[in-house]
């Protein structure tokens, strides 16, 4: 087996496994401090990819607090080197609060024992008392192996072997992430806490060095070499722009040179900091530095019962960026990636299909590809296309498909990813076609993660050649370089059974035209371009067809797609409801109604 493989970056990340406290109190339990770095890639293809900035169109308070606000469950205690399990299950927790769910505290033990090395030896290369990587929590969440309530499955009262046994199903599914990093805008992050109620992120949390009066904390060195950082994991749950800058003057660093600080739910107890919580400057150089790995909002979930399966050829989430331009340094346009699933009978109804992509930018097309012989068929006639959108973040996206019938039997989930139309406006700036790929990541001449990838699972097609062929990436590893463990493409088939499919399984891209007579009363929402009742990504992509001239919008649908009101449909409209429908929060009301006298 040979180790070869391209890395177009070497980006140092941090073992997240600090543990300490943030105030002497002898109710606490000391954590022994744990520093450890490693070589391995993090989620990022080569080119820029973050979350996009927000616009004039942003409106947001000077001071907010999910924990103000009853959004967050009490504070815990880590006991092991887990804040990462710690801070993205609390995150967890305050988005469904957040949307009304009754939620109690999710396992951390549990996904502490699912994210280290399996019987079989893949996985991720950790022991249960390792520190841990950002990824791992959005592996387990993504391929809903859980959360796993507290109650359930305890801390300290579990093995290895009890987690084996455990069969207990999650009731709650992860379906899209929002991946941002330190260059991303403040009012970004601030738009993403506001919308789903806190975001994971880490930091470094040298208390001795860099702590204020025991809760205020802020290094503004970035000089600091990785094996100078202790990686920790928290919630960001709040901010206060006026939060005065003086009250960091004890750290290293002095004194910030400006108010403002994110307010942190920790898990060193209630009795570390003020009861479990403290705040960081915005002005801190390493909280949601792209050394720790990504950091990330959790955005999107449905609840789980009996009716609903996941289709996925891997569970441990996206751990690389695959495109054949990261691999051969050629540009393609156009390139399909296709994950096999055999469809049975009982499973069959397609409500949503999710994937990874950091391609900011780019369009998607999912598709279903039928079987031809030992591989989806290249017979692009054949294929069904489900759903059109736009990539307009990094991170994991949930394409909601109007309730497909599948036929039974083994076919294939195609995402279409296409840089053309966005390259050619960029000039010079291209925006690669990536997908996310559960791929091995080396540590020296050792491995930190091994997939459980095999031929038959993942296949590409490159559509910009004349006489395309469908490929099995595996053949791709392994002609290419040699590589014989390879990767699976992060692709899932989300079906539902309480559902009926309509007669026909291709979606309406646009509402009939229902026009009124002149002089009546038309009564609608801005942004619904489609007249389904509904503002969504949907709308936003009708409306970007509309002002690239490749769909025509009727009289109604164009006056409810000018959503600014200029007295035109154009891409701003659509940047608008985009923004909207992925977590921005943008000046307009999507709830109000308004009317117009058709003339």
């Amino acid at each position: 087996m040979k180790l070869q493989k391209i890395l177009l970056s070497v980006i140092l990340t941090i073992l997240l496994a600090f543990g300490a406290s943030l105030s002497v109190s002898s109710a606490e339990v000391g954590f022994v401090e744990i520093g450890a770095q490693t070589g391995i890639l993090p989620l990022e293809s080569n080119k820029s990819s973050q979350y996009e900035t927000p616009t004039s169109y942003e409106i947001l308070p000077s001071k907010y607090s999910s924990h103000g606000l009853g959004f967050t469950t009490p504070v815990r205690q880590q006991h092991s080197s887990t804040c990462w399990a710690f801070g993205t299950l609390s995150t967890f927790e305050t988005l469904l609060l957040k949307n009304g769910e009754n939620v109690g505290h999710f396992a951390p033990e549990h996904v502490n024992f699912w994210g280290s090395r399996r019987e079989d030896g893949t996985g991720w290369q950790r022991d249960s008392e390792d520190g841990g990587y950002a990824y791992i929590p959005l592996g387990y969440l993504t391929s809903w192996t859980g959360p796993i309530n507290e109650n359930d499955f305890p801390e300290g009262k579990n093995t290895k072997e009890d987690y084996y046994s455990f069969t207990k199903s999650p009731d709650f599914g992860l379906t899209e992430a929002i991946y941002f990093n330190q260059e991303a805008e403040l009012n970004t992050v601030k738009s993403l806490i506001y919308r789903y109620g806190s975001v994971v992120g880490s930091f470094n949390a040298d208390i001795e060095n860099y702590l204020s009066g025991s809760i205020y904390f802020y290094c503004g060195d970035s000089t600091l070499s990785p094996s100078e950082l202790n990686g920790h994991c928290v919630s960001v749950v709040g901010w206060d722009d006026n939060f005065q800058k003086e009250r960091f003057s004890e750290s290293k660093s002095g004194t910030p040179k400006n108010d403002g600080a994110w307010l942190i739910k920790n898990s060193w107890s209630e009795y570390a900091g003020d009861k479990g919580y403290f705040w960081i400057s915005y002005e801190d150089v390493w909280l949601f530095h792209k050394i720790f790995g990504p950091s990330y909002a959790l955005s999107g979930y449905m609840e789980l019962n009996d009716n609903v399966k996941l289709y996925q050829n891997e569970v441990d989430g996206a751990t690389y960026e695959f495109s054949c331009f990261t691999y051969t340094n050629m540009l393609f346009s156009n390139i399909t990636y296709m994950n096999v699933f055999d469809f049975t009978e009982e499973d069959r109804n397609l409500d949503k299909v999710i994937f990874e992509s950091t391609a900011v930018g780019a369009d998607y097309t999912v598709y279903y590809i039928p079987f031809e012989a030992t591989k989806p068929t290249a017979d692009i006639a054949s294929w069904e296309k489900l759903y059109e959108g736009t990539v307009s973040y990094s991170g994991y996206i949930c394409a909601d498909i109007e309730d497909v019938s599948l036929p039974t039997g083994k076919g294939a989930i195609g995402i279409l990813i296409s840089n053309e139309r966005v390259n050619k406006e960029a000039g010079e700036t291209a925006v690669d076609n990536s997908i996310g790929c559960a791929e091995w990541l080396p540590s020296g001449n050792d491995y930190i993660f091994l997939p459980q990838a095999d031929y038959g699972m993942s296949y590409y097609m490159d559509m910009d050649r004349k006489h395309p062929e469908v490929n099995d990436v595996m053949d791709f590893y392994n002609n290419q370089y040699g590589d014989e463990i390879g990767g699976t493409f992060v692709i899932k088939a989300v079906t539902s059974n309480n559902v009926t499919p309509p007669s026909t399984s291709v979606p309406q891209t646009t509402a009939p035209d229902t026009t009124p007579a002149a002089g009546s009363v038309f009564v609608y929402k801005s942004g619904d371009s489609n007249r389904d009742g509904l503002v969504n990504v949907k709308d936003a992509t009708n409306i970007q067809k509309a002002a690239a001239k490749i769909l025509n919008l009727n009289k109604l649908e164009g006056i409810a797609s000018d959503v600014n009101a200029d007295g035109k449909v154009n891409v701003l409209d659509s940047t608008i409801i985009q923004k909207y429908s992925t977590g921005i929060y943008v000046k307009f009301d999507v709830n109000a109604e308004f009317t117009v006298t058709i003339e």
